[in-house]
């Protein structure tokens, strides 16, 4: 059971879900998510290729009423960087958005490694959709609503781009070596995405050289046109820890 709690001061919600806590640990060993295994995770909503190259099923510990898990390749030692078949993968972020934008908000974010918060090593990511618009999304379409001109628009600079996106370094970064992938046509969110060649190119490329662990996380701003939707990947290399806890300021030290 999930439940939307409210911060006692701010009133800014708090997902509780105390069936997360029985997920399975880091192994190696009968990974519910190989080929095979497929009858120890829910029905599958959604499959690409047969035999599978992506797979899409219900989380079996859910931290919101849609919440699914996309797995990205049956090889249980694939990275994201070397599988072949990527643009099927973000076409599959690309048609499981539409299917839950109708839900409310929607995350969709990959944890690989540990550090990131990965509970099992196979190659996956996670979309939920939430009830409320979180506190980050909030803040920034307010801020892209007050600029004069889209911030991300008028960056020029790249670290790498292609004909769609533009790989940058946002210079001011919560995490040591983020960068941001960013559409260059100004879009709010991923239903208006057409490029998906291009985006599976530049996640791939984004990750290449991260020898650890990494998220990336979508942001998008439904009902917000003047904000510009982008994904952020962060390598991991250090925990959150107390001063982060406190102040909701990051220190960023590469």
């Amino acid at each position: 059971m999930t439940e939307v709690r409210h911060h006692l001061i701010t009133g800014e919600p708090i997902l509780y879900a105390p069936g997360r806590a029985k997920r399975p640990q880091w192994n190696s060993e009968g990974c519910p998510f190989c080929p095979g295994n497929e009858h120890e995770t829910p029905p599958e909503v959604s499959r690409v290729g047969e035999p599978w190259r992506v797979r899409v099923f219900p989380n079996k510990f859910p931290f919101a009423e849609h919440h699914e898990v996309i797995v990205e390749a049956p090889d249980h030692d694939a990275t994201f960087e070397s599988i072949g078949h990527a643009p099927d993968v973000v076409a599959t972020y690309l048609d499981r958005y539409r299917a839950l934008r109708r839900f409310g908000t929607v995350a969709l974010f990959k944890n690989h490694g540990m550090m990131a918060g990965a509970s099992l090593p196979h190659l996956h990511s996670q979309i939920a959709a939430l009830p409320f618009v979180p506190p980050r999304i909030a803040r920034e379409a307010e801020a892209f609503a007050r600029a004069s001109e889209c911030p991300l628009c008028s960056v020029r600079e790249a670290v790498a781009e292609n004909a769609a996106f533009r790989l940058i370094d946002p210079q001011a970064r919560m995490f040591s070596g983020e960068r941001w992938i960013v559409p260059k046509r100004h879009v709010s969110e991923m239903t208006d995405i057409e490029a998906i060649d291009d985006l599976a190119v530049m996640l791939q490329f984004a990750v290449r050289d991260i020898s650890g662990a990494y998220n990336w996380l979508f942001f998008n701003f439904p009902d917000a046109p003047r904000a510009h939707c982008y994904i952020a990947v962060t390598p991991r290399v250090s925990p959150v820890a107390g001063f982060e806890l406190e102040t909701g300021t990051y220190v960023d030290s590469l």
